[in-house]
């Protein structure tokens, strides 16, 4: 028994350094090699962001796929400012919730954490990926929701939290590592203790 204990710490103690590896190479990509992402490879990554928790597990975020180059750039126009990494993207998920179902303003919380999971879902696979902010930001007439609601005819009750641009790296940027990190943001106990 002791043997399988052993062997059980061990494969955690591999998965754990796999995630941290995951989390460390995962960077906001903004430029995409022009090639077509596996529909396979978009499906996986949405089993994972719907894993994601969610608050009194209601579960009410939303994805919506677009991965036609014509809509993409007309989605990338939705944003006051444009969005050229979703106009080049190969695909762009759009994270939506039903306000009318979430529990209070908590949907801006269930959503991005499930956006989350679509970056670190997308890395896994070895694509590049970025997330775009639309939840109260301006479109070219209205709100970028509500641009982005009407382009992909989305029901009212339906709020966008962002956008996240997929597609193939060009190349290749150097992961993360701890001197990047200033650990004096981490308090034990209360504000202020090591």
């Amino acid at each position: 028994m002791t043997t399988s204990c052993t062997n059980a710490r061990t494969k955690q103690e591999s998965d754990d350094k796999s995630l941290l590896e995951l989390v460390k190479s995962r960077r906001s990509v903004r430029r995409y090699a022009d090639k077509k992402i596996d529909r396979a490879a978009l499906k996986r990554i949405l089993h994972v962001a719907q894993y994601a928790p969610s608050s009194y597990g209601k579960h009410t975020t939303e994805f919506v796929v677009v991965d036609d180059k014509e809509m993409l750039k007309k989605l990338a126009a939705c944003k006051r400012m444009g969005a050229p990494s979703v106009a080049q993207s190969a695909a762009t998920i759009v994270v939506i919730t039903d306000t009318t179902t979430a529990e209070g303003e908590l949907w801006v919380e269930d959503a991005s954490v499930s956006a989350t999971y679509v970056l670190l879902a997308a890395e896994a696979e070895g694509l590049g990926a970025c997330w775009n902010q639309i939840h109260l930001r301006s479109g070219q007439q209205r709100s970028a929701s509500d641009e982005i609601k009407a382009l992909l005819d989305i029901p009212n009750r339906f709020e966008v939290l962002c956008y996240i641009s997929l597609g193939h790296k060009i190349t290749d940027t150097p992961a993360h590592d701890d001197s990047e990190l200033n650990f004096d943001k981490q308090h034990f106990g209360r504000y202020g203790q090591p």
